[in-house]
């Protein structure tokens, strides 16, 4: 798999960088329900722990469920309420680009981003001129993605998901505010 189940969440760093890398391995085909429940559990309160004085996303969606390499099943969904989550945290934030191999998704995306950085709603329907001078990269005239039936989870990669988030509740976010008092 490309990225689905990729590193391990044992890697925390080693010596003085014990504790700045958290990583949650994501079973293949992992959609929006399961990232959110792992965002809400892992991500948020890493950053939370952590307190950073600035918030640097890269916002890639080759995650998403029609990228053409991806191994995951995200959605346009779970990306604009991530995007909520971070901007609801009130901590600078820095946002980069990132990969995506479908044009349509990183147009729609970024679309977004951009609206919900700015305050501004965003339609769902794209402009019908927009579509038809660009019609050959888009498949629906949609900003959001349709929400897609979530894939279920066989019990081992549910225990597996259970343990790792476990894992790194108990081992990983307890160092993370002593490498930021350490830095301090």
């Amino acid at each position: 798999w490309l990225f689905p189940g990729t590193g391990l969440v044992t890697d925390i760093g080693v010596n003085s960088g014990k504790g700045f890398a958290v990583n949650m391995p994501l079973p293949p085909s992992t959609g929006d329900a399961v990232f959110l429940k792992v965002f809400d559990e892992v991500v948020q309160p890493a950053i939370e722990e952590f307190q950073p004085d600035i918030l640097v996303t890269q916002l890639g969606v080759d995650s998403f469920e029609t990228d053409p390499i991806t191994h995951l099943s995200l959605t346009t969904n779970s990306f604009e309420k991530v995007l909520e989550r971070f901007r609801c945290m009130e901590i600078p934030w820095v946002a980069l680009g990132g990969g995506g191999y479908d044009l349509s998704n990183v147009a729609r995306a970024w679309t977004l981003a951009w609206a919900l950085m700015n305050d501004v709603t965003a339609p769902n329907v794209i402009p019908e001129d927009f579509i038809r001078k660009n019609g050959d990269i888009f498949r629906n005239a949609f900003l959001r993605d349709i929400p897609i039936a979530p894939y279920i989870l066989r019990s081992e990669e549910t225990a597996s998901l259970e343990a790792d988030v476990s894992y790194i509740k108990k081992t990983v976010l307890p160092l993370l505010s002593g490498v930021k008092q350490e830095q301090a």
